[in-house]
């Protein structure tokens, strides 16, 4: 077990959803350290690609301390320390371990915390067009969700809304996993549009070099 805490998450693609709660329910207590030994960049870059789509009117047109955005995969609190440095005060959060969830609580965060785990099926927890933003990082990767949570992600953003998440490269890439195929199917029937997508480092120090890079893409919502 203390060789499983020290490592990056990693989940077949036949992974059930109990297994992929009771691999962060372990990890909850050391998620942190796990993040510094590894190196880990990807609330930082999620984060980052929102302050850029905050600063243009072209991407996003009524930026506001006050809009409802959502952290999906929350974890301890990543996203929300940064957003809340940034005086982003509507924030609630969604994330498949209650344990993550326990320690993000004390930082004060977060409006409402949800721990339920993000599905490919419609999510009785989150409102359609609930949210002005939705911020995913890590995630959105093979073992922990299938690729219809991407759509499900799109389904709480309002129209004009922004969809932002990481997902590593060797999610994404490989044809037949599904994840590069689902957001081409939403761009085509006119739901996404996408604003950014690049590559990038995710983990500066990785245990396995397949874990370095991601993609962050940001899409507005049509529709």
């Amino acid at each position: 077990m203390e060789f499983k805490k020290r490592c990056i998450v990693e989940l077949s693609v036949n992974s059930s959803l109990e297994e992929a709660k009771l691999a962060y329910d372990e990890r909850a207590s050391c998620w942190e350290k796990i993040s510094d030994n590894t190196g880990y960049k990807g609330h930082i870059l999620c984060v980052e690609a929102f302050d850029r789509a905050m600063q243009s009117s072209d991407i996003y047109s009524n930026p506001r301390k006050d809009m409802k955005i959502l952290d999906v995969g929350a974890g301890t609190g990543g996203i929300g320390e940064m957003l809340k440095a940034r005086e982003y005060n509507n924030v609630d959060a969604l994330d498949i371990s209650q344990e993550m969830l326990n320690l993000a609580a004390p930082k004060n965060l977060y409006k409402k915390m949800i721990c339920a785990p993000l599905k490919d099926a419609h999510m009785e927890e989150v409102e359609t067009a609930e949210y002005d933003v939705v911020l995913c990082a890590g995630t959105i990767v093979y073992g922990q969700v299938k690729p219809g949570a991407i759509e499900q992600c799109a389904r709480f953003v309002k129209p004009g809304g922004l969809f932002i998440f990481s997902i590593r490269v060797n999610s994404y890439d490989p044809v037949g996993l599904g994840f590069s195929e689902k957001c081409e199917e939403l761009e085509k029937s006119g739901k996404l549009s996408l604003v950014l997508k690049e590559r990038r480092e995710l983990h500066a120090t990785p245990n396995e070099e397949r874990f370095r890079y991601c993609y962050v893409i940001t899409y507005k919502i049509l529709q």
